[in-house]
């Protein structure tokens, strides 16, 4: 039996597109009490307002009144927004701070996340990297990743996709044919365990300074942008002179 048994064992897995009143004020409080309120209302909100993001929650419901505004509290989530191409770009699993070193609650959810994009038929997930930030590339790589030829930028620095289909990340990290309760419980082998331990820290880590506002450090960028539908139509040429400007007389 491990620590986080009971919360686990009364926590909820699923995974939706549409969200009602109770789940997304449960957002609200999650993103407030973990110290980052504006994911919730500078970006998640917008983009539930639209039909291409998938959410992978860990809930526990209230006994009683089963319905009403408090009545899911939100114990990690997991994202992906289905961009053109159907491809998926993925945010890292987010915990409540209580769930820090819950590990089967985060495997948990995040094979549930795989396994539906798998069976909705997305061809590739994927992940936001800084180019050359080598740790969070070798963590990515041995759980099946690879760098792919979607890339975006801030002021501050440029980013890879590391890319692959949903299946293949759910064999490679060992999770595959787990039964979600094993998965929870923490019922594996030593490798697996090592494999979803390091996926886990490493991909929250690299996140942290983007969830405190400081996207100058930021490692990794949440999933949050489909960079395909944001590029120009066949790229931009390097050279590429701007728009003619207009001058008065």
């Amino acid at each position: 039996m491990t620590h986080h048994a009971p919360v686990n064992e009364s926590t909820r897995i699923w995974v939706t597109r549409e969200t009602t009143v109770e789940t997304r004020t449960a957002l609200v409080r999650f993103c407030r009490r973990n110290g980052y309120p504006h994911l919730y209302s500078e970006v998640l909100e917008p983009l539930l307002a639209q039909s291409g993001l998938v959410l992978a929650l860990a809930t526990r419901e209230r006994p009683w009144p089963p319905k009403g505004i408090g009545s899911q509290t939100v114990e990690a989530v997991g994202i992906a927004l289905i961009g053109t191409e159907g491809r998926a770009l993925l945010t890292p699993v987010l915990t409540d701070f209580s769930n820090a070193t819950n590990i089967g609650l985060v495997g948990a959810v995040t094979k549930e996340l795989l396994q539906h994009l798998r069976d909705e038929s997305v061809p590739t997930v994927g992940y936001l990297v800084r180019q050359g930030d080598r740790v969070l590339e070798r963590v990515l790589e041995q759980a099946g990743y690879a760098e792919s030829d979607l890339q975006s930028a801030t002021d501050y620095a440029e980013y890879l996709e590391y890319a692959a289909a949903p299946g293949k990340v759910l064999e490679s990290m060992g999770i595959d044919g787990l039964r979600l309760g094993d998965v929870l419980a923490l019922n594996l082998d030593g490798r697996e365990l090592d494999r979803l331990s390091t996926y886990h820290f490493a991909l929250a880590a690299g996140l942290t300074s983007y969830l405190h506002d400081s996207i100058r450090f930021a490692a990794l960028l949440p999933g949050l942008i489909d960079l395909v539908a944001t590029l120009p139509p066949g790229g931009v040429p390097p050279g590429t002179p701007g728009p003619p400007v207009e001058r008065s007389e």
